[in-house]
């Protein structure tokens, strides 16, 4: 290569730092031209072609109400029904005569409370005794004569009487009740509290008499697991018009092993009156 004067090589010197300062001019021109080129041209923006990312739609979930359930109520127990063979009212069946004596006469039972009189019975019968004013009050049993007709049980420790109990009614008869009403809800009352589980009621008698109605009926009482021997008690109930708000009543009931008492009751419907104020 042919060598370069002096001068030369000064002015060559210099061309370096102005080509370079004109090229970065030209090279910026380029960039805005392209920059506006690409805006005036109407191509779209290749970050506007990128698709928006798609809504995702979350279902909010359905709130019902919890429906309490209840527990199932425990069913209750049966009542058991009471068993009874029933003469209708109206009809009249008489009561027979029972054979026999029965027990003595030994005096007049009068009954003030319950506003009746009837007689008094002899031994195997204890005395005729008031029921006092304690736990027995005007409305229950205001006499009684009574004896026990047999012990039972392992230890004997449990006895069966039998009874003749006089009082005054509860209450006042509702309008249409009869005498015969009276008689009849009595003996279903004893039937259901003062006799054992499943007895079965059979009235053998159904009738007037003076100033007054009485039903008999036999208890038939199922077999006993503690040994007692009585399986039907013959009873009856005689309501009695007093003249006064409330009839009185009298109870008499024999067991089976006593039958030979069962004329007592012939006698005491015989014999019953009531007391007048």
């Amino acid at each position: 290569m042919p060598k370069v004067s002096p001068r030369a090589e000064k002015i060559f010197g210099r061309v370096p730092t102005a080509v370079n300062v004109v090229g970065s001019a030209l090279l910026i021109t380029q960039v805005v031209v392209g920059i506006s080129l690409t805006v005036s041209s109407g191509e779209p923006d290749p970050v506007a072609l990128i698709p928006p990312p798609p809504t995702i739609s979350v279902p909010t979930p359905e709130i019902v109400a919890a429906t309490p359930v209840e527990p199932p109520s425990p069913s209750p127990s049966p009542t058991p029904t009471m068993e009874v063979k029933r003469i209708p009212e109206g009809e009249v069946v008489r009561l027979k005569r029972f054979p026999g004596t029965g027990s003595p006469v030994i005096g007049q039972v009068t009954d003030k409370k319950a506003r009746l009189t009837f007689v008094e019975l002899g031994k195997p019968w204890g005395r005729s005794k008031p029921l006092g004013t304690g736990p027995i009050v005007d409305g229950t049993y205001s006499r009684r004569q009574t004896f026990v007709t047999e012990e039972y049980g392992p230890d004997l420790d449990r006895q069966w009487w039998a009874d003749i109990d006089s009082q005054r009614h509860t209450a006042e008869p509702a309008p249409g009740e009869s005498l015969y009403d009276i008689a009849a809800a009595t003996l279903d009352s004893k039937q259901s509290r003062n006799f054992p589980d499943n007895t079965a009621g059979v009235d053998v008698a159904s009738q007037p008499i003076k100033n007054g109605w009485v039903i008999v009926r036999q208890m038939r009482m199922p077999e006993s697991d503690a040994g007692r021997k009585a399986r039907i008690e013959l009873s009856a109930v005689i309501a009695v018009d007093t003249g006064g708000s409330r009839p009185g009543i009298l109870w008499i009931t024999i067991p089976d092993t006593h039958k030979r008492l069962w004329p007592d009751i012939n006698r005491l419907v015989g014999s019953v009156r009531p007391l007048r104020p």
